[in-house]
């Protein structure tokens, strides 16, 4: 647990070290790498996040997703104490609320709710990464707890996991825990790499 708080904390000085422009340079790219892919085509479920502090931002992919008429969900957090969220529905005329920690999200009162199973793509913000697609989360578990199933889940139907970071971001290797599902990509700055290809996936990243 000490590692990991170690290794968050490094990483999240590397990240703020970037300069806008690189930044800025860096989101524009990872629009371009799932521009051509499968993943935005007409009427794909997509969630997508909204970037908190200096998390990777999704800006220019929301914007090339709604061009390639796809179907937006964000995360809404339903319950801060035991770190459990939902995917709503977001539109450009969404009610939306602001959670506690200052994010906008879609009022589910309002809008669609998703089960996960129900999304063909989910585009998750991460601390850091590996080449063996395992995923260093900001420790809050919102993510961990509402993925977890699908590590189990040996059905075809099941989203694919994106994630979405600099390459600053990539270290040599992190040690899952029990709960962890595995990426089936990374997208950065120099494009999409692909992880695994796992079983009911018909189509390449």
């Amino acid at each position: 647990m000490l590692e990991r708080q170690q290794l968050r904390r490094q990483m999240r000085q590397l990240r703020r070290a970037l300069s806008p422009a690189l930044r800025d340079h860096a989101h524009r790219q990872f629009a371009r790498a799932l521009s051509g892919t499968c993943h935005l085509r007409p009427g794909q479920r997509v969630a997508v996040y909204f970037a908190y502090g200096h998390e990777a931002d999704l800006r220019y992919v929301i914007d090339v997703a709604r061009r390639h008429r796809c179907l937006l969900y964000l995360p809404v957090i339903t319950d801060f104490r035991r770190s459990r969220m939902r995917f709503v529905r977001y539109r450009t005329d969404s009610v939306m609320r602001v959670n506690r920690y200052g994010i906008a999200e879609p009022d589910p009162r309002h809008a669609e709710v998703i089960p996960v199973r129900g999304l063909d793509l989910i585009l998750l913000p991460l601390v850091a990464f590996d080449e063996r697609g395992w995923r260093l989360g900001s420790g809050a578990g919102f993510y961990d707890r509402s993925l977890h199933h699908l590590r189990e889940g040996r059905g075809w139907r099941r989203p694919k996991l994106i994630g979405v970071g600099y390459e600053c971001q990539r270290v040599a290797g992190l040690q899952p825990d029990r709960w962890d599902v595995p990426l089936d990509g990374i997208v950065t700055e120099r494009g999409l790499q692909r992880f695994v290809r796992r079983a009911g996936y018909d189509c390449t990243l």
